[in-house]
Order: C-alpha cells, then sequence, then structure tokens
C-alpha cells in the first residue's frame, strides 16, 4: 500500500512541475510572443517602413510626371497654334501675291514685252 501511495504521489508531483513549467505567467496588460516571434515581427516593420517610404517617393514621382506632362500639353498646344498662324499668314501672303501678278499688265514698250 505504501508503494501505491508513494508512486501516486511521485506522479502527481511530477505533473504539477510539468503544468507549472508549460505555463508562463504574463501580466495583463501586455502580451508575450516568442523570440522567434518578435524577431519576425522586427524584420517585417523594416520592411514596411522602408515599402513606406519607397511609395512615398513613387507617389512624388507620379505626381512630378504629372505635373511636366500638363506642361508639355500646354507647350504643344502653344506650338500647334503659332504653327497654325504661320501656315494661315504663308496661305494669304501667296493668295496675295498671287493676286497681285495676275492684275499687272505687262508694260508694253515698243514691241518687246518684258514681262
Amino acid at each position: 500500500m505504501r508503494r501505491i501511495i508513494l508512486c501516486l504521489a511521485i506522479t502527481f508531483l511530477f505533473a504539477v512541475i510539468g503544468v507549472n513549467a508549460q505555463t508562463v505567467t504574463c501580466p495583463v496588460d501586455m502580451v508575450c510572443i516568442t523570440k522567434t516571434a518578435a524577431i519576425k515581427a522586427l524584420q517585417d516593420s523594416d520592411k514596411v517602413i522602408a515599402l513606406e517610404a519607397e511609395n512615398a517617393v513613387l507617389r512624388q514621382a507620379v505626381a512630378d510626371h504629372k505635373d511636366i506632362e500638363t506642361n508639355l500639353k500646354i507647350e504643344l498646344g502653344k506650338m500647334s497654334g503659332e504653327l497654325t498662324g504661320s501656315q494661315q499668314m504663308n496661305v494669304r501672303q501667296t493668295a496675295i501675291i498671287d493676286v497681285l501678278l495676275k492684275n499687272v499688265r505687262p508694260k508694253k514698250i515698243g514691241l518687246i514685252n518684258l514681262f
């Protein structure tokens, strides 16, 4: 009988020690994580910070590109308008020259025509 009580006591003692060894007490206002989880969280936070910085740079580059594109469209409109005006002036001057050439009568000096 003693042996049975002794075996039960030893088994109970090992069970209590095993349960106490497995449970980790953590303060109420904190969260407990493993060392590997903490290392992974730090690495992920570094990646997140780097990606946010890269995202900010890319957003600024896109905004700058849109400004440049808008300015180029404005310049293209100006140059296209100037080209159209120059072509119109060229057509007008050609028409004036054509009218003047047709209205001029050749002067006859004697029997020889100069024009």
